[in-house]
């Protein structure tokens, strides 16, 4: 005697883009949201994967369609897209955290001076030149 077999629900697209939207707008709990649509949390996890799945291989068919390029060259320039997009993010990171530093050498003298590394090199630098 076998096990009966677990009916699996078949949701629409747009349900499941309502739902990763929701989620990604962070104004609920994935398991607020979840316990509230009578979903598994792991499931809004397993389609925001494939929603971003399918933008990206519509992306590559969109590409290949304007450029007229064969789907393997679409998905390198796809690849190449998401490098920049990373680096982007990154450069503004960066972008960021130097002019929070500059703002914080303005605002606060003090934190010009040295970590005290560059100095106690200094001075050991002037105490050796002393003992010759």
């Amino acid at each position: 005697m076998s096990s009966p077999k677990k009916l699996r629900k078949h949701y629409k697209l747009e349900y499941k883009r309502r739902i990763v939207q929701e989620y990604l707008r962070g104004e609920i709990t994935t398991n607020a949201l979840a316990d509230r649509e009578g979903l598994d949390r792991g499931q809004i996890y397993r389609w925001k994967v494939q929603l971003a799945e399918k933008s990206r291989d519509a992306r590559i068919e969109e590409i290949a369609d304007t450029e007229g390029v064969s789907l393997d060259q679409a998905r390198q320039i796809r690849e190449l897209e998401e490098e920049l997009e990373a680096t982007q993010r990154k450069l503004a990171q960066v972008v960021l955290e130097n002019d929070l530093l500059k703002k914080l050498h303005q605002d606060y003298p003090s934190a010009r001076k040295s970590s005290g590394y560059i100095e106690t090199k200094q001075l050991l630098a002037r105490s050796k030149g002393r003992v010759r």
